[in-house]
């Protein structure tokens, strides 16, 4: 997570090293899910360049068709410049009612138009929710100004206990991945925010994780803090088991905030890609010779995650949940992202490790990052962000706890 030089030189020497080795290939820096077996060439996406801004910010890439450049640049805009384009997407929304597009619509939209296109469609949606409108305005603000009319007293963070669940394999490789969150725990404490790491299982399945993050929130409950649990990617489901498990132990009635930073809640697709026979022989290789438990690995693919979610009842609804996600565009990939971004956007937009409707929370807020995938730790802005997230975060639990 660093913004150090060398520390990027560093992670840019790892990745080229093992995405060119056949069995130790790394898929992921958050789940870090060895790949083992690069057999991608993925066919040349068209460019088309865009100049636009989306959600406060501005975008200076590039997108995959003329209809995503035109969405973006004209219609969003308020331009229209393009008559029979203009009318092809009003009915796209007047047929979509204000709902979110599922997974599956936003495949069709991909195979219609293109993967850009349902992205932005997608990130729209979301964004005309009035209350992600406003969640998404007030993060811009605490990012632009660094306070808002409400502000923060030191009163106010003393309150708060906010803790960590790491991702995958964080012991060994979060001098790259920041999957331990050191950083971010660096700057919470420089405000004063009590903060602690989840000493999970770095290799174990959702089940063992959500099992450690119980006894976690045992063990701080009775501190009398209003607790904040904080987790990307692969600590994603294990959060949302371990609060959906326990609604009503009396440990958890602290539990006032989860901030889901790119939670894999459905699973990712990677695993269940390599579980096809030729590939499923290289992922057991590597399995075996990085030491590692198999159904652990699985307990994070789309089967198993899928079946969870459906299994569960759902998470106390008192429970503020704010997702953060990226709405990658094919133009600003990172490389850490690239090969597999390129592999699912056959089945629709998706960030390089799970497709973009997979990671929202039910019954949450949603604040999206454009021009990012799932690896948001390559954002130079990745700190600023970090501050005004915590922000965020304590502004709408003190202004819950006003209206209590």
């Amino acid at each position: 997570m660093s913004n150090n030089s060398s520390d990027t030189l560093n992670r840019s020497l790892y990745y080229h090293h093992d995405l060119m080795t056949i069995i130790n290939h790394i898929a992921s820096v958050s789940l870090i899910l060895p790949a083992l077996f690069v057999l991608m060439s993925c066919a040349s996406v068209p460019t088309y360049p865009v100049d636009a801004d989306i959600f406060d910010e501005n975008l200076e890439t590039s997108v995959d068709s003329p209809e995503a450049k035109y969405y973006l640049e004209h219609y969003l805009q308020g331009r229209n410049t393009d008559p029979v384009l203009h009318a092809r997407i009003d009915a796209l929304y007047q047929g979509q009612s204000g709902r979110v597009p599922s997974r599956d619509e936003l495949k069709t939209l991909a195979d219609e138009y293109s993967v850009d296109f349902a992205a932005i469609f997608f990130a729209e949606h979301i964004h005309a929710q009035e209350e992600n409108r406003a969640i998404q305005q007030a993060f811009s603000d605490y990012l632009r100004n660094g306070d808002t009319s409400a502000r923060l007293r030191q009163a106010d963070l003393d309150k708060y206990l906010f803790l960590f669940v790491p991702g995958w394999d964080y012991v060994e490789n979060s001098h790259i991945t920041g999957a331990d969150f050191a950083v971010q725990r660096i700057l919470f404490t420089a405000f004063g925010v009590e903060n602690h790491l989840v000493i999970i299982p770095p290799h174990g399945s959702v089940e063992e994780s959500a099992a450690v993050l119980t006894r976690s929130i045992e063990q701080h409950g009775d501190k009398g803090k209003t607790i904040v649990l904080v987790g990307a990617s692969s600590a994603g489901p294990a959060i949302y088991l371990a609060l959906a498990e326990n609604r009503q132990h009396p440990s958890f009635d602290n539990v006032k905030g989860w901030l889901n930073i790119g939670g894999i809640l459905q699973g990712s697709p990677v695993i269940d890609y390599y579980q096809a026979w030729p590939r499923s022989w290289y992922f057991n290789v590597a399995v075996w010779s990085q030491g590692w438990d198999k159904d652990r690995i699985l307990s994070l693919s789309t089967v198993e995650s899928r079946k969870r979610m459906e299994r569960l009842a759902g998470i106390d609804p008192d429970i503020l949940v704010i997702n953060y996600i990226g709405l990658p565009l094919s133009g600003a990939v990172s490389q850490y992202a690239a090969d597999y971004y390129s592999m699912l956007a056959a089945e629709g937009p998706n960030d390089g490790l799970s497709f973009l409707p997979d990671m929202v929370a039910p019954d949450s807020l949603t604040i999206i990052a454009p021009g990012r995938d799932h690896f948001l730790a390559e954002d130079p802005m990745i700190n600023d962000k970090t501050v005004a997230m915590m922000k965020v975060v304590i502004a709408y639990l003190e202004r819950r706890s006003m209206l209590e």
